[in-house]
């Protein structure tokens, strides 16, 4: 039966935040994500079976190899996410600022276009992000062209009270507000 250790390290408050905030951006606890970041025995059995063929291998060799990996695969991560969001105003990562915010701009106006079904909360947010409004013109798009799923129509949207739900158009995904 594998028995626990119980150790105590200290992390500063700064790191612990951030942590923190990456974590729950994945649905699990910063401390979760420690606990998933300590080797397995198999890694431990496999480094020093290295150890035997590579004499001067350091633990920190390896694991700087892997935040080295780590931070590769957040910078590919972020920048396929950004492609994709350009992408959906559709700019590239080559344009400008000055095109990015023409963009922007132009998909504010044709949702704004629609008059009394403009869906007004949605373009609220999307006012103040600009990866939401990325989202909602590219949904906003697919329920003008009548594809499968997306449709604008009036849905119950809930107010900055719960007790203030009330009806509105919006955007809306698979019967869900976009």
């Amino acid at each position: 039966m594998p028995r626990n250790k119980r150790i105590a390290f200290t992390v500063p408050e700064d790191q612990w935040k951030g942590l923190s905030a990456l974590a729950g951006t994945f649905g699990v606890s910063a401390e979760e994500v420690v606990r998933r970041c300590l080797p397995d025995d198999a890694v431990v059995g496999l480094f020093f079976q290295c150890r035997v063929y590579e004499p001067q291998l350091k633990w920190d060799d390896v694991a700087q190899a892997g935040r080295a990996a780590i931070r590769e695969r957040l910078r590919d991560t972020y920048m396929r996410g950004l492609q994709e969001h350009v992408a959906r105003l559709g700019v590239s990562l080559e344009s400008t600022a000055e095109e990015v915010e023409a963009a922007k701009k132009r998909a504010l106006d044709e949702l704004k276009a629609e008059g009394d079904k403009a869906p007004k909360v949605q373009i609220e947010k999307a006012e103040e992000d600009s990866v939401y409004l990325g989202y909602l013109y590219e949904a906003w798009k697919h329920a003008k062209a009548g594809h499968t799923g997306y449709t604008i129509a009036e849905a119950l949207i809930r107010g900055a009270a719960a007790d203030d739900p009330h009806k509105a158009w919006a955007v809306l995904k698979d019967g869900r507000i976009v």
